[in-house]
């Protein structure tokens, strides 16, 4: 993992060299171990590299054979040994053993449309095509590496960082309003828009194309997840499928381990990293209440698997400490409770790792989560969803629906009246984005099916994902999701609802192939919600912390009614009734906002006297 950015400027002509350097370090924690530029002209392009794979000789940028392709990436690509074997086949040459390398001569080779749609990798790629001075940036499929971007008269500039972008002179600060109202709905902001009105993202499986001299950027999409059909997969291909895709996520130059929580997902990805690689390092986090504690399981698999087994305890009065540390990680605001205890694991197993396996994906790919309905008995909400027949239905929008979930049966944090209370506005009119989303998932040939394509396009992507990444490379950690492999998550999306979800029953199909690698103990046992005890941190944060009207009016966000914020914490704090989400939620808010502010000052300093 790295981190990648880069500037076109078409007002000055050049683009300053420290500037760029400057860009580039912002981004420290991504790519502690070395870096890389470019410059010609108007176009500056760099990066902090977080060596992996070729220690030795990985260095960006790469370049084609005959120069005219230049190549940076952050991420893996993780079936580049074959392609690299293909590319040396047709005559290219190769200077090094590394994945970005086959992304220069295989842009040449395959074209833009082709090489990306042949990549098996997470990865935020950018590649300078000298010859039609065109940019290409792209995104994996499926959203685990982070890509933004923004423009303005002349200007462009891309990163993988937002901070990055965010203390350039020329980007505005305004907070975007419709996702501001999504934030306090879903507690994250999902699509192509930004917390920043200026500042977008390239979404998963979406190539951009921006022409040097008006740098302006066309959209292509290289990838759209393939819905409305089932099919059955066999047990024996997909266990294949699924030892494939950990066995390739273990490639690396440098230490490997596995996030074992001691649920299935965790469980099986453990048990085939250790046959592959026997007494690999696995890390498991413990609580104090018996009630969030699941570490005896990951005990049980770490003694049945022959793994290093390293585990650490959550201490819970380290709540006030570590959520401002968490907040100050954060590219924008992410109000996930389990970024607490994540970011604690990271930060411990980054001490005998570089690469961290997760079970991100599983729950949405295999049909994990409670709110997902099975096939024979869907509640009366998702067949609501299901028989809209119009997209813009009032029941079928991604969070302005009568009830309070999105069209997968996700919770939401607020409802429009609460909304509405809490900016003083009433709910923005959707956006392209969504609807492009939301016939996305008319496509889907089930209740389960649409359940997990919304989940992926929103939640995955924009939470769990970001969740991962964000704490993972704060601690300069490589997170890598086995899950997400696209053969992996094509078979799984696909399979029969019954084979999902029924009769209460999660994960039937992983269940069923698990019982080669794992004991009943596990196999059997149902999924434990993620749940922290997040009232009463909450109680003693604002204990310590001064009155509800002190504490959110000296860390004010443009949008949110201030006022209206402090009396919603009174009014549940006095009832002693918490709504614990959205309270963590906006809290994690205006942490994240106070720390952002301060970072982007800094930063911006550090740009003006750099340029």
């Amino acid at each position: 993992m790295c981190g990648i950015v880069g500037m076109i400027d078409t007002v000055s002509g050049r683009v300053s060299v420290e500037l760029l350097k400057a860009m580039r370090d912002s981004m420290m924690a991504r790519g502690p171990d070395g870096d890389g530029q470019y410059i010609d002209g108007p176009i500056g392009m760099a990066m902090r590299r977080l060596s992996i794979i070729d220690l030795k000789t990985g260095s960006q940028p790469f370049f084609s054979r005959d120069q005219s392709v230049v190549a940076f990436q952050n991420g893996e690509i993780y079936n580049y040994r074959e392609l690299r074997t293909e590319l040396k086949g047709a005559g290219y040459q190769f200077i090094s053993q590394s994945d970005t390398e086959v992304l220069a001569h295989g842009f040449v080779e395959f074209g833009p449309e082709r090489l990306f749609q042949r990549l098996d990798g997470m990865f935020g790629a950018a590649i300078l095509e000298r010859r039609t001075r065109q940019l290409h940036l792209a995104r994996d499929r499926f959203g685990e590496n982070p890509l933004f971007y923004t423009g303005s008269k002349g200007r462009f500039a891309y990163s993988s960082s937002m901070l990055a972008l965010a203390a350039l002179d020329w980007v505005s600060d305004e907070i975007d309003a419709i996702s501001l109202n999504r934030y306090l709905a879903l507690h994250y902001v999902p699509g192509e828009s930004t917390i920043f009105k200026a500042i977008k993202r390239v979404l998963p499986g979406e190539r951009l194309v921006i022409p040097l001299d008006n740098p302006v950027p066309i959209r292509h999409r290289f990838y759209t997840l393939l819905l409305g059909e089932e099919r059955s997969v066999a047990a024996s291909e997909l266990a294949c499928l699924l030892e494939t895709a950990i066995e390739s996520r273990l490639v690396a130059d440098v230490p490997v381990g596995v996030f074992l929580s001691g649920g299935l997902d965790s469980s099986i990805l453990a048990a085939v990293a250790a046959r592959k690689h026997p007494g690999i390092a696995t890390f498991s986090m413990g609580f104090a209440s018996a009630d969030h504690d699941e570490s005896h399981y990951a005990q049980l698999v770490a003694n049945r698997i022959g793994s290093d087994h390293h585990h650490f305890r959550f201490e819970e009065e380290s709540f006030r400490e570590l959520l401002p540390e968490v907040a100050a990680s954060l590219d924008e605001p992410v109000g996930d409770q389990a970024q607490l205890p994540l970011f604690w694991l990271c930060r411990e197993a980054r001490r005998y790792v570089k690469v961290a396996l997760s079970g991100e994906g599983a729950d949405e790919v295999f049909g994990g989560y409670s709110y997902y309905p099975a096939a024979e008995a869907r509640t009366s909400r998702i067949k609501r969803f299901i028989r809209g027949s119009r997209i813009n239905n009032s029941a079928a929008r991604l969070i302005d629906n009568a009830d309070p979930v999105t069209p997968s049966g996700f919770p939401l944090l607020t409802d429009a009246a609460t909304r509405k209370r809490l900016t003083g506005n009433s709910q923005p009119k959707d956006d392209e984005w969504e609807n492009a989303l939301l016939a996305f998932l008319m496509e889907s040939c089930g209740a389960v099916q649409r359940a997990a394509a919304t989940d992926m396009a929103t939640w995955l992507v924009d939470d769990l994902l970001v969740k991962f990444d964000r704490m993972s490379m704060a601690h300069s950690l490589e997170g890598r999701a086995p899950y997400l492999a696209p053969t992996l998550v094509e078979a799984g999306i696909s399979l029969p609802a019954i084979e999902k979800i029924s009769d209460g029953v999660s994960k039937i199909a992983l269940r069923r192939i698990a019982t080669r690698w794992l004991p009943p103990e596990i196999v059997e046992r149902p999924k434990q919600g993620f749940v922290l005890p997040m009232a009463s941190w909450l109680r003693r944060w604002f204990a310590t912390s001064g009155t509800c009207d002190s504490y959110f009016h000296a860390r004010e966000v443009p949008g949110l009614d201030m006022s209206e914020v402090t009396k919603l914490t009174a009014e549940d704090l006095s009832h002693g009734v918490l709504r614990e989400r959205l309270l963590f939620a906006l809290v994690l808010l205006v942490e994240w906002h106070h720390s952002f502010n301060e970072r982007r000052a800094r930063w911006a300093s550090i740009y003006r006297a750099a340029n």
